[in-house]
């Protein structure tokens, strides 16, 4: 004799993934947020040859930014993370991240429209407490973004 079929029910419980999109809403946004507070707005120099720097590199990377000085009298204003820094303090941070982490990457984003004599004194503070590893951002030839 056979059983007679009955209609199985299906339970699917959503709450996990629910939770788990969440989760993952809450990161993007934060990790968004930290990309904008390293990369203030500037108008980056193009280039015609341009080497993408390895993203998942080694070392702790620091992201310079400097753009033209909105008061008159000075030439440029250097930010990390969104803060206003004099070159003092700047290369003052750079020394102190260097004696804590052996191999620091420092990123220079200057504003295209900045004279060299403005960018010069990092690259020499970073040379000077034995940074090794710099690199300068930049917008491949024709690129419009900063």
């Amino acid at each position: 004799m056979r059983r007679p079929l009955h209609a199985t029910v299906v339970d699917l419980n959503l709450a996990p993934m629910v939770d788990v999109m969440m989760c993952l809403l809450i990161f993007f946004m934060l990790a968004t947020k930290m990309v904008e507070r390293a990369h203030s707005a500037i108008d980056l120099p193009s280039a015609r040859a341009i080497n993408y720097a390895d993203a998942g590199g080694r070392g702790e990377r620091m992201v310079i930014n400097i753009r033209p000085a909105p008061a008159r009298g000075e030439d440029a204003e250097y930010v990390i993370l969104e803060k206003v820094m004099t070159l003092k303090d700047v290369l003052d941070l750079v020394q102190r991240r260097r004696r804590a982490l052996a191999d620091l990457h420092c990123v220079i984003r200057a504003d295209r429209g900045l004279v060299y004599g403005v960018v010069e004194p990092v690259l020499a503070g970073c040379a000077d407490v034995g940074v090794r590893r710099v690199s300068f951002s930049a917008v491949p030839e024709g690129d419009d973004r900063s």
